[in-house]
This record gives C-alpha cells, structure tokens and sequence, in this order.
C-alpha cells in the first residue's frame, strides 16, 4: 500500500446501490478506509419487475451480478453458473448449488460451451446486461434464455457528492460498469478533480473523453483488485 495517507480524507463517490456500495466498504481494511471519506450516491436503482420465475428442479440459473441473485427465488439445491467470487458466494448463501464459471461474461459462456451442462439455462439478470450471455450460448447449441427480473433505472448525484465533485481539490470515484461510467460522466457537474478508479477497460472506456485528474483500472474485474487499486493511489497531502 502507498504510505501516503492524506491530512483529510479524500471523498470517496461510491456509484453503486446502496447496499452494493456498503457491501464494498465493509470489505475494505480499516487503514483504507481512513483515506476516504465515503459518500454513497447511487447512479442506478434496482427496482422489480414483479416477475415470477417458473424453474424446474433440472433447470440452471445463470447469474451475472448479485443483484440477480437478490432478485431469484431462493435456490432450492438448483445448479447455478456464476460470474465473479462475489456473486457465487451470495447464490451459495441463497441456497444455490452455486459455482463460479468465469470472471466475466465471456469467460462464463466460454466454460458452458466447453462443459455443456445437459439442462435449460436461464439467465437472470436486470433488463440491462452485457454479453447477450443468452443468446450467444443459444447460438453455440445450449437451451439458453434471459429473463430480466429488474430494471436498473438511472439517477442523478446526490447534492452531497455533487458539491464534493464541484469543490473538492480532489474526489476518487470507483465505477463498476460501462453504464454507470457512462452515467457519470453525464451528470458530473465537473470531471478536472476526479479520480476514476474503473472496474475493467470497458468501464473506463465508457467514461468516453472526460478529462480527469487521473484513472487506473483495476488489475483484474473483481472487488479485490478495485480495494487494492484504491489501496495504492497517491492521494497526496
């Protein structure tokens, strides 16, 4: 870690939901958190479809994002493919006989073209995904379909992290995805003092021209590397 700690925490935008972003915070080590000082502004919220899911004991959930799991019936013992660590262990908690098949959604489908489950797969998700997991395995000969049990709808800054991005000499801002990116970079009344600290290099392309102060991406997509990413910026003093 860079022994670098600031005099004042630096803000620290958290874009997620709610409980994404505190899930993210609690996770990080006591000596990281001293350098920020959180503010959670969610630029998407998670609102149900009221969708109700009909699965067979012998069907497969995909899951792309915790936010689909939270929004799944309970597992029941049923298989589940997940990407990310995260999104397993919360499909384990949620009774799912889960396991983690990629780390993203490309390596996802390419493990289920390779293993070739023997059973219909049914990806939950929002009504936003990316990868068209559904359909590209749907193409390589798997029964495979999405079913979007959410929306993710847009929202705007708080007025807290607003006048933090306006006034701040600095501020950091984690973003987990090229639509939350591009979202921010929208509705950020300035970009000059901001920090982005994105998930992938799809992330930080969808940021799309601001200018900031300074971007890192994280080494691998995962909620590891973006705490070690944010671990290791120079905050200065």
């Amino acid at each position: 870690m860079a022994n670098n700690a600031p005099r004042t925490p630096v803000p620290l935008i958290m874009t997620r939901p709610r409980s994404a972003s505190q899930a993210f915070l609690d996770r990080l080590p006591a000596p990281v958190c001293a350098r920020f000082r959180p503010i959670i502004s969610p630029l998407i919220e998670i609102v149900s479809l009221d969708i109700s899911v009909a699965l067979s004991g012998d069907d497969g959930v995909i899951f792309s994002s915790a936010n689909g799991v939270q929004a799944a019936p309970d597992g029941d013992g049923r298989a589940a493919f997940c990407v990310g660590s995260a999104t397993t262990r919360v499909a384990q908690q949620r009774g799912w006989a889960a396991r983690q098949s990629g780390t993203d959604a490309d390596s996802l489908i390419a493990t289920l073209i390779a293993t070739r489950p023997a059973r219909r797969l049914v990806h939950l998700s929002g009504l936003h995904t990316r990868g068209d997991i559904a359909a590209r395995l749907s193409a390589a000969g798997l029964l495979a379909e999405h079913i979007a049990l959410y929306d993710q709808r847009l929202c705007g800054l708080t007025p807290e992290a607003a006048k933090s991005i306006s006034c701040a000499p600095m501020v950091v801002v984690p973003l987990f995805s090229p639509r939350t990116a591009a979202q921010f970079a929208h509705v950020a009344p300035r970009t000059s003092s901001v920090h982005a600290v994105a998930f992938s290099p799809a992330v930080a392309g969808a940021l799309d021209g601001a200018t900031l102060s300074g971007l890192t991406i994280a080494t691998h997509p995962n909620a590891q590397a973006m705490g070690a990413a944010l671990a290791n910026l120079e905050l200065g003093n």
